[in-house]
């Protein structure tokens, strides 16, 4: 992967972030950020400003920085809760574009089996490849996260066996349903960021994400949520944004700025009264 090109952003001054924009750098918190102020950081949005949606199949739709510049941007891969479609998380998928993610969405409303997933992945490595494509020589086929909602949450963690993936975002996953394969679990392959929310009635955390846990094997870390319900990453990702963006930006980007948030005794996100922390390490 290129390197990143890292500049503090003034927010103050438009023309700083124009040449930002154009000088095709991804943005990096400014390193005196602490607590807190790191955590809000990352709800904000990303320097790339322009965001649109490219359908690159049937199935997929991609949401993508409008200039996408030299840079080979790491892909995201979504999967929507049962009966949603990706306009039901633009807010958020958009967000996640403009920290410099392609986000390839499955048009699925069923997809807990990761396949409909896993093709977007085909799809967006052929754009990769296909001259006349927005995306050829754009994308960083190297860097790949599944994340997803509900029963698409489901779906990322059924994808997360596939060794193309680095890692995988599961919000409140939905593991009964019949096309989730539990025993999936033990062949993920990289780290896993599972989120949870107290008020989850129909994904509930004991239920659902806690055995999710249990037989993780590898590097996990869990957050529930006070108050969440299973609706409350809808749209915009609600309380979820800023831990699942700066979470990306770690792992695909290679970025010790997120670090603090997540690790540590005292990682930001155990601070916070609204959050419960559990973390393992693949070698416990």
């Amino acid at each position: 992967m290129q390197a990143i090109k890292r500049r503090t952003l003034a927010p103050t001054s438009w023309f700083a972030t124009l040449m930002l924009v154009i000088s095709g750098c991804a943005y990096q918190p400014p390193p005196e950020l602490v607590g807190q102020d790191l955590l809000r950081s990352y709800f904000q949005p990303g320097v790339y400003a322009g965001i649109e949606q490219t359908r690159i199949s049937r199935d997929c739709v991609v949401f993508h920085p409008i200039n996408m510049n030299d840079e080979r941007h790491p892909i995201v891969i979504w999967g929507n809760g049962t009966y949603a479609s990706p306009a039901s998380y633009r807010l958020m998928l958009e967000h996640w574009a403009s920290w410099g993610f392609v986000v390839v969405a499955a048009m699925t409303p069923n997809a807990g089996s990761g396949r409909e997933m896993l093709e977007c992945l085909d799809d967006i490595r052929n754009e990769y490849s296909r001259r006349e494509s927005v995306f050829f020589g754009k994308v960083d086929t190297t860097r790949v996260a599944a994340a997803g909602h509900s029963q698409g949450g489901g779906g990322a963690l059924m994808m997360g066996r596939d060794l193309r993936v680095d890692t995988v975002i599961a919000i409140q996953p939905y593991t009964r349903g019949p096309r989730f394969v539990p025993q999936v679990i033990s062949d993920l392959k990289g780290p896993l960021l599972l989120l949870s929310g107290t008020e989850d009635v129909t994904a509930a955390p004991d239920i659902h994400q806690q055995p999710v846990f249990e037989q993780s094997p590898v590097d996990t870390t869990w957050l529930n949520l006070r108050g969440a319900t299973h609706l409350a990453p809808m749209q915009t990702g609600g309380s979820y944004l800023g831990p699942m963006t700066a979470w990306l930006r770690w792992i695909l980007w290679d970025d010790p700025v997120p670090a603090p948030l997540f690790e540590g005794d005292n990682c930001v996100l155990c601070q916070q009264d609204n959050w419960t922390v559990n973390r393992k390490a693949q070698s416990q």
